[in-house]
């Protein structure tokens, strides 16, 4: 009981985290949140992120397949965060596999390492920009396609190379967590694991799938470098602590493909859309980790 506690309390810790980071960005591009606005978390999980955002009084919700955690939603009740029988926390129509909100319904969407998990981008894109408003801004932070550890299995290059002998080979030399299986085992677990629930983007993929539907993508890791905690958040500062500023967007160029991308992008004010093949609303197979 008490690592689960634990694994919560971290959980909540690190929602916060994000959530600052997200109001950082922002404010770095120049369109801060104010609390007239309304955020969706994209892939909200166990609502971590929706309670976060509410607890700075935001106006938050969020959409996943799978309900919010029951003790976040115990907590937002009990905190006044939500009110009985008005969930912040809205299922996506495993059918219709839709975003279970109103046309141009909010000022901004957000999603934390959840779109390395969508099999089709195409209608998770084109569903964000139906709830989206004219105008509304959207930013989303993934790992990478060319990190070193893919971030789930604890496996090198695994975000590239899937197959199950190279997983096994990983596996007999004691990478992954088999939890008690056989290599063999848990390479195929594995594999079932990437094929099914993860799909990895190079930059130029998803640069083309965003501007099909919103005409406009910026990729802003260096944004996120200013004021991440980790890795990219120390080069930054070391960079800068050596008077080299000019060199950090370089920096954010040349690493961001190993590490974490940050992609912003906003939907037209105008109704006219942008010139592309209009895409398809096919099943979007996991939206949330």
């Amino acid at each position: 009981m008490e690592n689960v506690q634990g694994s919560q309390d971290r959980n909540c810790l690190q929602a916060f985290i994000n959530v600052q980071l997200c109001l950082n960005v922002f404010r770095e591009m120049g369109m801060p949140f104010t609390m007239r606005d309304r955020i969706l978390d994209f892939g909200s999980g166990d609502g971590w992120m929706v309670y976060a955002f509410r607890k700075l009084g935001y106006r938050a919700y969020g959409a996943d397949m799978a309900p919010a955690a029951p003790r976040v939603t115990r907590l937002m009740e009990q905190e006044g965060l939500s009110q009985p029988g008005d969930s912040a926390t809205g299922l996506i129509d495993k059918d219709k596999y839709r975003i279970p909100f109103e046309d141009d319904s909010f000022d901004v969407v957000v999603s934390w390492e959840v779109m390395e998990h969508v099999q089709d981008h195409r209608s998770a894109l084109s569903e964000i920009k139906r709830v989206l408003k004219p105008g509304g801004r959207s930013f989303h932070v993934f790992p990478a396609r060319y990190r070193p550890m893919e971030p789930h299995i604890l496996v090198p290059f695994a975000t590239m190379i899937q197959s199950r002998p190279y997983l096994l080979f990983w596996s007999l030399m004691g990478f992954g967590d088999g939890k008690g299986l056989s290599a063999w085992q848990t390479a195929c677990k594995e594999h079932d694991f990437l094929k099914h629930q993860t799909r990895y983007l190079s930059k130029k993929e998803i640069r083309q799938l965003v501007e099909a539907d919103f005409g406009n993508a910026e990729f802003v890791e260096r944004h996120l470098w200013k004021y991440n905690g980790g890795k990219s958040g120390f080069i930054y500062r070391s960079l800068k602590r050596l008077g080299l500023q000019r060199a950090i967007p370089l920096a954010t160029v040349l690493l961001s493909p190993f590490g974490r991308r940050a992609v912003f992008f906003a939907k037209p004010l105008s109704q006219a859309e942008p010139t592309s093949e209009q895409p398809n609303h096919q099943a979007v197979s996991h939206w949330a980790a």
